[in-house]
């Protein structure tokens, strides 16, 4: 296993195993058979230590992210332009391709960040990154539902002036189990593929 010659010595979820164990890693190899994890709690109530895979390090969420909203700003960038040409046209084609254009933004949100997330753990920019977002009680993805109820959790933060957007973003930061604010709640991860 590639990514996981990089892993100190330790406890891990180990791909391929049940969900909801660990193996013992020596630092070149995996040791004995996987055990069960009984999830701790810490006094709020949340997971505390992930049995669902090795954390993503922030600089690779990060970049999975910056992806994802690259790839809606060059969405936005190439409407932005055909909605100049529509309106130079006429302002009636201009107004319903202004319409068009704010449809497949949102729709492209919701099947990367909600369809395709919620059935396969990954959006475009993490299956790049290799990393998925999983549950923390299956170790499997979260689903469509949940996965809205996340994105939906994030247009609530930025509804309160973007500080608790921001906080949730830069949580992981100094979080012991490298999660968002948002993904305690859910009890979700987003760990290495």
């Amino acid at each position: 296993m590639s990514e996981s010659s990089q892993m100190q010595p330790g406890w891990y979820y180990a791909q391929g195993d049940e969900p909801g164990t660990q193996r013992y890693w020596d630092g070149t190899q995996w040791v004995g058979d996987p055990q069960p994890v009984a999830q701790q709690q810490d006094s709020y109530g949340y997971g505390t230590g992930s049995s669902v895979g090795v954390p993503a390090e922030y600089g690779t969420r990060f970049v999975a992210w910056l992806i994802d909203a690259g790839i809606s700003i060059g969405i936005a960038i190439v409407g932005f332009i055909v909605v100049a040409i529509g309106s130079a046209i006429s302002d009636t084609l201009g107004g319903l391709l202004t319409v068009v254009l704010y449809i497949g933004l949102f729709g492209f949100q919701i099947w990367n960040s909600v369809i395709r997330q919620g059935q396969t753990g990954q959006t475009l920019g993490k299956t790049q990154q290799n990393i998925k977002l999983v549950a923390d009680d299956s170790g499997g993805p979260v689903g469509g539902g949940m996965a809205f109820v996340r994105l939906l959790l994030q247009w609530v933060f930025s509804i309160l002036c973007y500080i608790p957007l921001i906080l949730d973003y830069l949580w992981p930061l100094w979080d012991d189990e490298k999660k968002r604010l948002s993904d305690k709640i859910l009890k979700f991860s987003v760990v290495n593929n």
